[in-house]
């Protein structure tokens, strides 16, 4: 046992101040303390004090101080705590079990001596005192006895769990049980007693464990004690009695007692704790406190480990052999489980809702009981066993056949009995329930077999008996008291078996629920209809029926019955009537009647009542039963029974018990029961008054039996009583009986007459017939021939006509008296033309008398054969039926009559007899309809073949095909599919319900050109389904290896996808197999399979072109041919676009820092370019200052790109730079600075900067005169000390007065000009540009003249407009740069190169959505920028696009193509740019492409251009291209659900391709037939994606289970299809279909078929897409040339 340190519920003192005792509650709840200052505290488990009380002395004279507490301790039930006193008293506090009772003195017992230790006993408590005493103390009688008496002091006391008690005392002698065991050394201070061994501890430090029993020496153990506190103080077993706890200086002894007596000690230290006083273990063991000589409460926890299971129950394992239980809803207390016969419990389960657990050791099982806190160690080997922890309050284990039954808290099998049926449903258990038997009530219900029933007596074995049932049982329970037995078999039947008696009766049927009530022989069973209830089963016709409103019940609880489904949620059943019965049932008679006396007169109780006076009645106690009728008002009986009483009264001298004994009270009894002979009895031999029961006879009018009773005792007055008993019955009108009497008697007259006056002419002429002499009596025969045929006694009136001669008469009265026989026969004799007519009437008479197997051949003797074959059909007589049919010719007229015949023909499965009788009465739909409904199909279809017609035929067929088809009867289907002709519904009936392996043998027969296809689609279905294996070897058997190789592909079943292609793919398919799978491993992993399969050279290409880095590095090592180093210039190449930062890593790893520096500087990053030059390429270092430079300067950023450029060690460059753009002033500091003067430099004056800045503000303004002025000014400023800078301005400003100013300004122009041309030497030049400016002459004009001068100038001013442009676009100001181009006829060219930068500053994928009309905003900027700047107007009919610019403009087109196909929905993009690339010059297939594109939004030729559209999806998105025209195909529904699968397909492929950039591995089998592009353009991942795609993958999956629905292209009878287009031949420019014979020419050569000419025209009239698109036609194409039309 593992201790650990819990809490201190007490601290300890600076003084001594000792603890005089503690003790555990049994119960665990209470931890009792004694303190030195005479008090008691209380305290719980967790350590919370919740009570506080003080002692009191024996003497209260002698001071509250006269005494000390010397020991405590607890009762067995945990409700009182004894307190031993130095005062040599001990009180007895009753505390209670729970924290909710009061603190009372109850016991008081004055000792001789101190009683020195306290122990708890079975009714008290035992204590030992300081005069050697040892007494029990008994609470219940308050007395005192004497166990034994030593003379010695007791020093110590303890008792074992077995109730033996052992004493220590001061000279060292120890006695258990009064008997002397041994004498030890020294006194015994600690003292534990066991079952086996007692353990003695005393001040020497030893320990020594004796036989408790002869009391010898086993172990003498010296635990290692320090020298000067060897003292053993005290000690405490644990509730187990496995380990002991011995309390010494600073700690305790903590030791495990083995079974060979020896003990293994191990020291607890506590340090400062000094004396330990006294140590308690809880009773669960699980806690031991110590209590300290200084005041000091410390508890220990014994746990060696703890785990909840599934947040119900927490399993504390104590030590090996003891378990500590605890519900966490603490609605159970704690259970401590320990096992006695092992040394560990190893296992630990729990069962039936938690409350129950099964422990198992390695020769036991434990069963707990955790609600009722009950265990059951029994012992068992070996596994296998299934337990029912719950049954009936026991427990079953059922192994190997054999069914063994546990009683909780009973450590021991009860009963073992063989069974198979071991559900609890047909297992019953009841054990001691209800209390209403004395002894043990222990039975067990069980089935031998499924119909056999046997009952247990669990206490003795013996089996009460066995009972067989009809029916197979499904469920039985025994009443609480083991008499009744219910039980319910599979007819659901309800039967009631009495066991005493061994009787069963059936009491219910339909039944679905049955339950007994508790505490009562009551029973709730439920039918469909209704709930019965028996309040007293055993009375089984007395059942009361409720509605239960269509509710289930659910169970019976307390007095109601729970209904689920129903309008009320239960049913209460009649609290009388149950408390009523179970008084009854234990025969407390007179309780029930008090019962009843104090029910509410509003309750119905005289059904009671009356049950109860039947019980007294039967117990002869006639006083309650005459309360009991008096209770309910039944006058009569309580007046007969008080009547009865008082005879008994009067009988038994006032005792009416003993009256009861009298005969005529027995007699009166008798009657009063019914019973009139057990009556007679009592009078005629028991009192001997016969005349007594002759009157009560006569009373009774029971004359027969009074006359036989007087023919016995009085013989004299049997004719007075005769007499008596003729005028009874002629007074009463019972002439019948009169009549017998004398006929008895022998007067025959007077009986005939008696009778004929009673109306009995039947027994009159009986009677007549009898005597033959009074037939001459022709008066008296008259008679009663008359009254005969009055009351239709036909055949006795015919039998007296017949005695008297008259045969005719006799015929027809033995006809009317239906008595035939005699009729016919005397009709051959006398009459035998009446013969026919009486077989006739006979036949039918017979009929009707449900003898028509008898009518038959009268029938056929009177020539009715329909009422005879009416008649052998009602007979069964099928036989003679049969040929009663063949004789009759009219078969229509017994058409009803025939069906019978064949209805049974039918079901006796006479089925030749049949289909010949029914075909030649024209029912051969119902032989076939016959064959039909016993499967014989083959049979049904041959005749109804040959009988019905077709349209007959399928529609008895086809519904009872569909019928078997939803049964899952699909071979019988199949049989009638194939029958009808209707292969094609079979084969869909089996792919519908996914049995392929039958579809395909349909299909194999009957569609066996679709054998292949319908294989792939199998396999695609089940791809879909996930049988992988299967679709494999459907792919194989249609030879499409692809697509299983695909399918485990998309699976990641690598090893599958290598099988495949290895067993069928040639060895390019399986090299990319295993390229495939070496990227999906990836790294070491697929390096080493490349090499394992020889493709090391191979993979090592492919990883580089794959960029599969970690794969070509392995490789590198294992024989690819390429070097890592080689690797990482790759990795750097390609990251170098995306991930620059990776690339950078991997050039450097590469020992290529200049490709990473010159990496940086093309994406413009110019810093981290220069900090990487600066640390691993410093010669780059100016080259990256400069780029940086430069690229400042292109957006502008001029300070940047002068600190740069002066790092550079450039500030030439920056003067000129500034000079370029006009910034003097700047130009000016800048050569301050870095330039040293020099010759070659002008001395610019500080004045011209900022004229010319202002000059250059005017003109960005429009402001055309004042700019002229401000450039004449600075040209005058620059005066001779810069004169180039003169010249220069004043050429500028000749240059905007040219192009911009109009009269009068320009006339002013002209002269100021010429004035500062002739300032500066220059006066013929301004004299010429004075008179062009007046004239209205250009410059080229000026040129024309001669004057070579003036045209320089102008080609010098055109090429500084060109390098002004070329600067803003270099710095970014893209606007500003298209404004000054356009003034100089260049802004085409820049505004194709704006739009190369906006598509390179803009990803592809950047603001795609295929679903919408919105476009990119790159693509709507730069067709806005094109159709400014591209404009056929300004070019006055020339070409728009310099050639210069034609490859630019081609590479534009290309792109705004691409990313125009992106959006297919956006009409006006699409629109937008078509005219672009019209003025661009775009080529004649990209035009092709975007009319097919925008041809896709007219319904009237969408069709065509989808389908040939994809012919370009190598110029075009190729994924949103096949979605487009999949979508428009799809449209056209039925009709087009072909190609629009094969194209939405081709859309997922292509989606998927490009997100797993897996292109190269697209197959193009399906697509021979096709002049679409073998080289797809896709983007970095898929463009159609999201709900798009998923809208797609659903229709093409659903569309591939349709076997109506080919999947693949259609050809036409050129083989292609019917959009191919030969290479060398043109396509419609409308459609992009093939050119027919019939065509609508254009003026550039091009063509379209007139039929598409004509619908897009027609529709053009209504405007929208139809005018636009035909209006970009003609641009592209010119007009149309109607001539041939």
């Amino acid at each position: 046992m593992k201790l650990k340190y819990s809490k201190t519920f007490l601290e300890a003192q600076n003084v001594e101040n000792p603890i005089a005792d503690i003790c555990w509650s049994p119960n665990s709840v209470k931890l009792a303390v004694a303190t030195c200052e005479r008090l008691i505290l209380v305290f719980d488990r967790d350590g919370v004090r919740r009570d506080k009380f003080s002692t009191k002395p024996a003497d209260p004279a002698a001071g509250k101080k006269s005494y000390v507490i010397t020991g405590i301790s607890f009762s067995e039930n945990s409700e009182l705590l004894g307190v031993a006193q130095s005062d040599n008293m001990v009180f007895v506090y009753r505390v209670g079990a729970d924290w909710s009772g009061k603190k009372v003195i109850c016991n008081k017992f004055p000792l001789t001596g101190v009683p020195v230790q306290l122990l708890r006993a079975e009714n008290g408590f035992i204590t030992g005192t300081s005069d050697g005493k040892i007494r029990s103390l008994d609470c219940k009688s308050n007395k005192s006895s004497g166990l034994w008496n030593v003379g010695a002091c007791c020093v110590s006391l303890a008792r074992s769990a077995e109730g033996m008690v052992a004493s220590g005392h001061a000279d060292g002698t120890l006695y258990v049980n009064g008997r002397l065991l041994l004498r030890y050394a020294l006194p015994p201070t600690a003292l534990v007693l066991l079952q086996h061994n007692l353990i003695v501890g005393s001040c020497d430090g030893r320990l020594s464990v004796y036989e408790a029993q002869r009391g010898a020496l086993l172990r003498s153990v010296e635990p290692d004690l320090p020298p000067d506190v060897k003292d053993i103080i005290a000690a405490a077993p644990s509730p187990s009695g496995q380990t002991i706890a011995f309390g010494v200086f600073n700690g305790c002894l903590v030791g495990e007692l083995k079974e060979s007596g020896s003990v293994d000690l191990s020291m607890l230290q506590i340090p400062n704790l000094y004396a330990t006083r006294a140590l308690a273990w809880s009773s669960d063991g699980t806690k031991l406190a110590i209590a300290s000589q200084t005041g000091a409460l410390i508890v220990l926890e014994a746990v060696l480990r703890r785990w909840v299971w599934r947040d119900t129950v927490e399993v504390q394992h104590v030590s090996s052999r003891q378990l500590l239980l605890t519900r966490l809803a603490n609605d159970a207390l704690p259970l401590t489980v320990l096992t006695n016969h092992a040394s560990d419990i190893f296992g630990v389960r729990f069962i039936g809702n938690d409350w129950y657990a099964v422990c198992r050791t390695s020769n036991t099982l434990i069963l707990c009981d955790i609600a009722r806190g009950l265990t059951s160690e029994i012992l068992w080997t070996g596994s296998g066993e299934r337990i029912y922890a719950a049954v009936g309050g026991a427990c079953l284990i059922y192994r190997a056949g054999e069914l063994s039954v546990v009683e909780y808290g009973l450590d021991k099998v009860l009963h073992t009995v063989r069974t198979e049926r071991v559900n609890p449903h047909v297992i019953s258990v009841r054990i001691n329930e209800a209390g209403l038997t004395k002894g043990d009530c222990k039975y067990l219900a069980y089935l031998l077999d499924r119909q056999t029933i046997a009952v247990v007596d669990l206490s003795t074995g013996a089996q009460l008996g066995q009972w067989w049932h009809e029916a197979r049982v499904d469920w039985l329970e025994l009443n609480e008291t083991a008499q009744l037995l219910l039980l319910r078999d599979t007819r659901r039947r309800l039967a009631l078996l009495r066991l005493p008696s061994g009787d069963k009766e059936i009491i219910a049927s339909g039944v679905s629920f049955v339950q007994w009530i508790e505490n009562s022989d009551a029973v709730v069973a439920q039918t469909p209809t209704h709930l019965f209830v028996w309040y007293s089963v055993s009375e089984s016709a007395s059942v009361e029926m409720i509605e239960c409103g269509g509710g289930r019940a659910v169970r019976a609880t307390g007095r109601r019955v729970l209904l689920d489904g129903a309008h009320v949620p239960c049913v209460y059943l009649d609290e009388h009537r149950l408390t009523f019965n179970n008084a009854l049932r234990s025969g407390d008679l007179m309780g029930c009647a008090k019962y009843l006396d104090g029910v509410t007169n509003s309750a119905d109780v005289a059904p009671l009542w009356r049950q109860l006076a039947e019980r007294a009645l039967q117990n002869d106690d006639i006083q309650l039963a005459a309360k009991c009728y008096r209770e309910i008002g039944d006058e009569s009986r309580t007046f007969y029974l008080e009547k009865i009483i008082e005879a008994a009264a009067a009988e038994g001298d006032g005792d009416v018990a003993a009256g009861l004994s009298s005969a005529e009270v027995r007699a009166r009894l008798a009657i009063f029961n019914g019973d009139l002979a057990t009556a007679e009895a009592w009078y005629a031999r028991r009192s001997g008054h016969p005349e007594r029961a002759i009157a009560m006879y006569k009373q009774f009018n029971r004359w027969t039996d009074a006359i036989a009773l007087a023919e016995k005792a009085d013989r004299t007055s049997v004719a007075n009583l005769k007499q008596q008993y003729m005028d009874y019955l002629t007074s009463t009108g019972r002439l019948g009986e009169a009549g017998a009497t004398l006929a008895a008697a022998g007067d025959v007259q007077g009986a005939v007459r008696l009778w004929l006056r009673g109306g009995r002419a039947r027994r009159a002429a009986s009677l007549l017939l009898q005597h033959p002499q009074l037939l001459r009596d022709n008066e008296l025969l008259d008679s009663v021939h008359t009254q005969l045929i009055q009351e239709e006694w036909w055949e006795m009136a015919g039998e007296l006509s017949e005695r008297r001669g008259d045969v005719r008469l006799a015929v027809d009265y033995y006809a009317k008296g239906n008595n035939f026989a005699r009729a016919v026969q005397l009709a051959r004799e006398s009459c035998p033309g009446e013969v026919t007519h009486l077989e006739g009437q006979w036949g039918a008479w017979l009929v009707s008398s449900r003898q028509a197997g008898a009518a038959v051949p009268h029938l056929i003797e009177a020539g009715d054969t329909r009422a005879a074959l009416a008649a052998a059909i009602k007979a069964h007589h099928y036989r003679k039926a049969l040929q009663i049919v063949q004789a009759i010719d009219d078969k229509e007229s017994i058409k009803e009559q025939c069906e019978q015949l064949g209805d049974h023909l039918i079901s006796t499965q006479e089925w030749e007899t049949a289909e010949k009788f029914l075909t030649s009465c024209g029912m051969a739909e119902r032989c076939v309809r016959a064959y039909n409904g016993v499967g014989r199909f083959a049979d049904g279809l041959r005749l109804a073949a040959s009988q019905l017609t077709e349209e007959q035929t399928r529609d008895i067929y086809i519904p009872l095909a569909e019928e078997l088809r939803k049964d899952g009867q699909l071979r019988k289907a199949e049989q009638i599919y194939i029958g009808l002709g209707e292969a094609d519904e079979a084969i869909s009936m089996y792919k519908e319900a996914s049995q392929y392996e039958s579809m395909l043998r349909l299909v194999a027969i009957h569609r066996s050109t679709l054998l292949e296809a319908t294989r792939r689609h199998v396999a695609q279905a089940l791809h879909a389904s996930g049988d992988l294996r299967a679709a494999e070897n459907y792919y194989i058997q249609a030879g499409d290896w692809k697509s299983a190789i695909q399918m485990y592909r998309s699976a990641a079943q690598w090893e599958g996808a290598e099988r495949v292609a290895r067993a069928h793919a040639p060895v390019n398919v399986q090299q990319q197999v295993a390229l495939q799978w070496a990227a999906v491993l990836g790294g070491l992993a697929g390096a080493r399979l490349l090499a394992a399969r020889g493709l090391a050279a191979l993979g090592a290409r492919w990883a580089l072109q794959a960029q599969r880095w970690d794969i070509a590095i392995e490789l590198s090592e294992l024989g690819g041919a390429i070097t890592r180093r080689e690797v990482a210039r790759h990795e750097a190449a390609a990251l170098a676009e995306e991930h620059p930062e990776e690339a950078e890593a991997a050039f450097l790893r590469a020992s290529a820092p200049d490709h990473a520096v010159r990496m940086w500087l093309s994406k413009e990053q110019h810093q981290r370019a220069l900090i990487l030059a600066e640390q691993h390429a410093p010669h780059m270092v100016e080259e990256v200052l400069v780029e940086g430079a430069r690229a400042a300067a292109e957006r502008g950023d001029l300070q940047q790109f002068e600190v740069l450029m002066i790092r550079a060690n450039r500030p030439r460059e920056v003067v000129q730079h500034y000079k370029d753009l006009e910034l003097w002033e700047e130009a000016a500091r800048v050569s301050r600075e870095y330039l040293p003067s020099s010759g070659d430099e002008e001395d610019v004056p500080p004045a011209v900067p900022a004229l010319l800045t202002q000059a250059a503000a005017h003109a960005d303004a429009g402001e055309w005169w004042e700019a002229v002025q401000t450039l004449c000014a600075a040209s005058s400023a620059a005066g001779q000390r810069a004169p180039r800078l003169a010249e220069r301005a004043v050429l500028r400003a000749a240059r905007l007065a040219r192009d911009r100013l109009q009269h009068p300004a320009r006339a002013h122009a002209a002269n100021l000009l010429a004035q500062r041309f002739a300032s500066i030497g220059q006066t013929d030049i301004g004299e010429q540009l004075r008179a062009a400016l007046l004239e209205g002459y250009a410059d080229d004009d000026v040129a024309d003249d001669g004057r070579m001068e003036e045209s320089e100038s102008v080609e010098q001013e055109q090429q500084e407009q060109q390098e002004v442009s070329e600067r803003l676009a270099r710095a970014g100001q893209w606007p500003r740069c298209l404004a000054h181009a356009a003034t100089a006829g260049r802004a085409p060219h820049y505004a194709l190169r704006y739009a190369a930068h906006l598509f390179k500053a803009h990803p592809r994928m950047e603001g795609i959505d295929i679903e919408t009309e919105d476009v990119p905003e790159a693509l709507s900027q730069v067709l806005e920028t094109l159709r400014h700047y591209l404009s056929r107007e300004d070019s006055e009919g020339g070409a728009v696009v310099s050639g210069s610019d034609a490859g630019l403009a081609r590479a534009v087109c290309s792109e705004v193509l691409v990313r125009a196909s992106t959006a297919p929905k956006a009409f006006a993009a699409l629109t937008d740019a078509a005219d672009v690339m019209l003025t661009a010059g775009a080529d004649d297939r990209a035009l092709q492409a975007v009319t097919l594109l925008m041809a896709l939004h007219l319904p009237q030729i969408s069709g065509k251009a989808a389908r040939a559209l994809p012919r370009y999806t190598d110029i075009i998105v190729a994924d949103v291209a096949f979605y487009a025209c999949g979508t428009a195909v799809r449209t056209e529904g039925s009709a087009g659900a072909r190609e629009a699968f094969v194209l939405l397909n081709r859309c997922l492929d292509l989606a998927e391709a490009a997100d797993e950039d897996s292109a190269h591995l697209l197959d193009y089998t399906d697509f021979e037939c096709t002049d679409w592009s073998r080289q797809p353009l896709l983007l970095e991942r898929g463009c159609v994606s999201g709900g798009a795609l998923e809208d797609v993958r659903e229709w093409v999956l659903a569309v591939s289970m349709d076997q109506s629905v080919e999947q693949t292209l259609p050809v036409d009878s050129r083989g292609l299809y019917a959009s191919s287009v030969a290479e060398t031949e043109q396509c419609c420019v409308v459609t992009g279909y093939p050119l027919g014979t019939r065509l609508v020419t254009f003026t550039n050569g091009r063509c379209a078929n007139r039929e598409s000419w004509s619908r897009v025209s027609s529709a053009a009239r209504g405007g929208g897409p139809a005018s636009v698109l035909l209006r970009h036609v003609t641009r592209w194409c010119g007009p149309a040339d109607y001539t041939q039309l």
